[in-house]
């Protein structure tokens, strides 16, 4: 069955929603640095979950909003960023749009760190207003503690988990040539930095970096795509039950 929401002609939409789907998952990342991956990376990996999970939830998906909110890396070749304001505006009218359309549940697959605060903001300004459901995941912090079970440590951005996904996808999308572990910065408390001076960023001391092989990127990925699918299973469950 064709899950791709732009592949389908509208008359084929007039049928299937909400008759046949009601469910519509919408992937929103950014396009920044991440090591030497892809810079496309926040955009590529919540595209490729929506689509692992689509089948089994029953769910389209629409096209992916890949401009989003770049800060501490907007300095680095190839950011591009959007307005806090503007990019809030920007989903509220296509979640407006979605459920126009018919939808009554949004999955926002969130692939970019940067964008948490305003997509939570619209969300429930968009849950008070609107007789439709909205849930946003943050896949990674969503995963996290799978991942630190997964590969024995923590992830990071452009580190192992993000590397794994990406790379699971198309092995080409990261560079293990150009790889320098010296690239790597690890926050540390009480110090905000701008441009941070690094493009994999770390969230512990030697821990994160990313690893390039290409069995478990593909292992993870699957692992990834049964906790999401899981809970997000969970949610339109419960959603159906008590939200009638």
């Amino acid at each position: 069955m064709e899950r791709e929401l732009q592949r389908l002609n509208w008359l084929e939409l007039r049928d299937q929603v909400p008759s046949q789907i009601d469910t519509i998952i919408l992937p929103i990342g950014t396009v920044e640095a991440h090591g030497t991956s892809c810079t496309g990376t926040d955009n590529i990996i919540p595209d490729s979950i929506a689509y692992g999970i689509a089948d089994r939830i029953n769910a389209l998906v629409a096209p992916v909003l890949g401009y989003g909110i770049t800060k501490s890396l907007r300095r680095y070749s190839g950011a591009l960023t959007i307005n806090p304001d503007t990019f809030g505006n920007f989903v509220r009218d296509i979640l407006d749009s979605l459920v126009a359309m018919g939808f009554k549940n949004i999955i926002i697959m969130n692939g970019h760190g940067g964008n948490n605060s305003v997509l939570k903001s619209v969300a429930y300004q968009f849950h008070s207003d609107v007789k439709a459901n909205i849930a946003i995941i943050h896949w990674w912090e969503l995963c996290g503690k799978m991942t630190e079970e997964f590969f024995g440590h923590v992830g990071g951005h452009g580190g192992t988990d993000e590397t794994a996904l990406v790379m699971a996808v198309d092995p080409k999308l990261a560079d293990k040539e150009a790889y320098d572990p010296d690239i790597a910065y690890t926050f540390v408390p009480g110090a905000d930095v701008y441009p941070v001076p690094g493009t994999i960023l770390l969230y512990k001391e030697g821990e994160g970096y990313p690893e390039f092989d290409q069995k478990k990127n593909l292992e993870y990925q699957k692992k990834v795509f049964e906790k999401v699918g899981d809970f997000v299973e969970m949610v339109l469950e419960r959603w159906r039950k008590y939200n009638k």
